[in-house]
Order: structure tokens, then sequence, then C-alpha cells
């Protein structure tokens, strides 16, 4: 009976030992515990990922994004480099007008930022949220990422080539009702 209690007792510690090493392992892009709101919005988001940053008991993915644009109202759109050199689809976020941001190792306001410029962003891992890389390295400011179907609204429509097609086969059907009309009153 002894025996048994000492080997239960030093399984039971060796198994707390083993939880608690396994949760000291840092987080890395691979094995970082991503929300399923996070990987809906970037499916690639482990490969993306060049660091994981811990701050405050949080995880955050750091990636490198591209500037699409800063429009009027303020709202910044940019998209999450990929792995093999492309770009996820296009994510809306409105920062503070204020808000500094660190480009090329300088501040810069977010109104001042260029068009296809590189920037470095930080995803939570646990919510589909997104800072810009902060000019001062402990202002973090995440900022939830819009719905895609607001930014869909935004963008201007263009027709395709079906409308086209439809109305040259209507011109060639009149064309022919016309040609046949004619053929038939000179016979």
């Amino acid at each position: 009976m002894n025996r048994f209690l000492r080997v239960s007792a030093m399984s039971v510690i060796c198994a707390i030992g083993a939880i608690a090493v396994s949760q000291a392992q840092a987080a890395t892009c691979q094995n970082a515990q991503y929300d399923a709101d996070v990987l809906a919005r970037f499916p690639n988001i482990a490969k993306a990922c060049s660091d994981i940053v811990s701050k405050d008991g949080q995880d955050y993915a750091v990636v490198t994004a591209r500037l699409d644009r800063v429009d009027a109202s303020g709202r910044v759109q940019v998209r999450v480099k990929q792995p093999d050199g492309s770009y996820s689809k296009r994510i809306s976020i409105r920062p503070r007008p204020d808000l500094k941001v660190l480009v090329d190792g300088k501040p810069a306001r977010v109104q001042d930022l260029a068009d296809n410029q590189e920037i470095t962003a930080y995803v939570k891992v646990r919510e589909p949220q997104i800072a810009l890389a902060p000019a001062v390295q402990e202002q973090y400011v995440f900022l939830p990422i819009e719905d895609s179907q607001e930014q869909l609204a935004a963008l201007p429509s263009t027709a395709g080539f079906l409308p086209l097609i439809g109305l040259l086969g209507g011109v060639s059907l009149v064309l022919g009702g016309w040609l046949t009309a004619m053929r038939h009153r000179r016979h």
C-alpha cells in the first residue's frame, strides 16, 4: 500500500509538472490558439505571422500589411501580406485622427501615410482586432476590423460583359428581322 501511494503521488506530481511546463512554453505563430473569428478573417494567419508578442497576458501576431488607402472619413484599408507574397482581402479599421504610427522607424500620422506602403501590424490572437505599429511602443491602439460587406458597398461597382453581349444579341435579332422583311418585300 505504501509503495502504491508513493507511485501515485509521483504520478500526480509529474502530471502537474508537465501541465506547468506546457503552459509555460512561449506561444509561436504555429502553436498560438487563434480564435475562430480571427481564423475566419485571416485563414493563413499562422503562416503570415512573423512573431508572437505577449503583453499583459495577451498574445499578438506580428504581421506585415500593405496600406491600400486612407479615405476622407479616416478609414484605413490594409491587406495582410501572405507567405507567398500575395495579400489578403482588404480589411478596414477606423483609427483615431491623432494616432501616430511607426513607419521606417519614424512616427507618422495615419492621414500622412502613402498608399502601397508596407507597415507592421499586430493582430490579437483571441479577438479579430488589429493595431498598427504605434509610434510609442507602449501605446497599442487595437481597433475592431469592420465588416467586409460595408467595404464592398464603398467600392464602385462596374458592369461586366454580359449586358453588352445581350445588347449585341438583341441588335442582331432586330437587324435579322429587318433584313428578312426587306427580302420578302423585294419578292
